[in-house]
């Protein structure tokens, strides 16, 4: 059991759309990984047969081991409402939280499915992660602090008030974690349930703000190769040896070409999955994606629809309405 690395993909699958992601993740890890991976897919019901077959075939062909862990009910046990924990009610970002208790491993590598794994996986694996309960990348906003840009001051104030330090505010997409301390140490699902009653309406990033409150003096800081973001002026010789996050609702690479080359590797590694036959079915589906999203100018009635609703987003991410909260707080004392 403990020559095997052991990751976790979760997600919930409504449109039947985010299986082929993670399909291409796990893709990117088989063809980079020499030693045994199995691949513990964290999913609710709205996984499809279809899918599930697809995801099976694929790590068939690559002779590793995949297990498919279903946790429809298992936020209905706990007695907690769901609808409370997150800023949209999404099920899916609660699933990891749940990893303690549905894997029974001592350490597993959470991923996001909008990631592509170019590196062999066992380098994050065997980072001693100690007794910390985390190992996880700085962020983008922690990572420029550091080369001297300043923080925004509406998040460095909601982040003074969770006890982040702005140098160490870390990217939820790409977590080592120490199952076994989180069994032992922490109340997951609890943690979370009391910090949004809490800090709710002062925070930007809902299940990572909160990741970041709970584990803000129990994580270990390592490279920004094993989840980077920001992809400025890459170059395709530079591609090897990292995992690329392809952070941002607009920017996946099946929405819109964004990333040059760090793009790419996402359409490279969907042709090693069972939803790509062949050359001619990665061209249609590329075409397909790309012409299809609101981002693509193609009506002109479409680009004034994606424009209000862009506008209307910015607005919201903007976070202009938990001012007021945050000031209160720092008003009133007694934030933690």
């Amino acid at each position: 059991m403990d020559d095997i690395i052991h990751i976790a993909l979760a997600f919930c699958d409504p449109k039947g759309t985010y299986s082929r992601h993670s399909a291409v993740t796990m893709a990117s890890i088989f063809a980079n990984t020499e030693r045994k991976v199995c691949i513990h897919v964290i999913h609710d019901d709205t996984l499809t047969g279809y899918n599930r077959e697809k995801l099976e075939t694929l790590a068939l062909s690559f002779e590793q081991q995949i297990d498919f862990v279903n946790v429809e009910k298992k936020l209905d046990a706990k007695s907690i409402d769901v609808s409370k924990l997150t800023i949209d009610g999404a099920r899916g970002t609660l699933f990891r939280l749940l990893l303690p208790d549905v894997v029974a491993v001592n350490k597993i590598i959470y991923l996001d499915c909008d990631i592509v794994v170019n590196m062999d996986i066992s380098e994050l694996w065997d980072i001693p992660i100690g007794e910390y309960a985390v190992a996880a990348v700085r962020d983008v906003w922690s990572l420029n602090f550091i080369k001297g840009v300043p923080i925004p001051w509406r998040l460095g104030k909601a982040w003074e008030i969770l006890g982040v330090e702005r140098d160490e505010y870390f990217n939820a997409g790409v977590l080592l974690l120490n199952l076994k301390k989180l069994r032992d140490k922490y109340n997951f699902l609890k943690f979370v349930e009391n910090f949004y009653a809490k800090y709710k309406k002062c925070i930007t990033l809902a299940d990572q703000d909160c990741l970041n409150y709970i584990f803000a003096n129990d994580k270990l800081l390592i490279d920004e190769k094993f989840n980077r973001i920001d992809a400025n002026g890459v170059k395709e010789d530079a591609l090897r040896g990292s995992i690329w996050h392809m952070a941002g609702g607009a920017a996946k690479p099946w929405v819109t070409c964004t990333r040059p080359f760090v793009d790419d590797l996402y359409w490279r590694y969907l042709r090693l999955t069972p939803y790509c036959e062949d050359d001619n079915t990665l061209i249609r589906l590329m075409l397909n994606d790309l012409s299809s999203p609101s981002y693509t100018h193609i009506h002109s009635s479409d680009c004034v629809k994606r424009l209000k609703k862009q506008v209307a987003d910015n607005i919201f991410r903007a976070h202009v309405w938990t001012i007021p909260h945050i000031l209160m707080r720092k008003i009133c004392g007694g934030l933690k």
